[in-house]
């Protein structure tokens, strides 16, 4: 397995999570995270082993001078997601990139597990 779910022993009902899509190509592993609303600078990757932890960071929003918020549901919140790397992906080598609100992390697999093609000898 290139790539699994880490479950957070402090993760209740009420956390806010990134929904993440994994794909998986004979090269690579492409994680794409939602985190629409937050900026480049609130975003955190962190590998630390063979754990690779995203997360973000959303502060309240500041109220323009003389108006009063008669609703707020867009609330303040910060949360992670922890994934666990197989031995067979490359660490030294993830990039991240983020647009229109969708952080995409590609995992690649290191060389030793790529599939290689055997000629047969005549």
């Amino acid at each position: 397995m290139a790539l699994g779910l880490k479950k957070n022993a402090k993760q209740t009902l009420a956390q806010i999570a990134p929904l993440v899509t994994v794909r998986e190509t004979d090269k690579e592993v492409i994680l794409e995270a939602e985190m629409a609303g937050l900026d480049k600078d609130s975003i955190k990757i962190e590998l630390k082993g063979d754990e690779l932890t995203i997360g973000g960071v959303r502060k309240n929003e500041d109220v323009p001078k003389g108006y009063t918020p008669l609703s707020r549901e867009r609330c303040p919140f910060e949360y992670s997601r922890t994934f666990v790397l197989g031995n067979e992906v490359d660490k030294e080598k993830l990039s991240a990139q983020y647009n229109d609100g969708v952080l995409k992390i590609t995992v690649p697999k290191s060389e030793s597990n790529q599939p290689k093609k055997i000629p047969i000898k005549d």
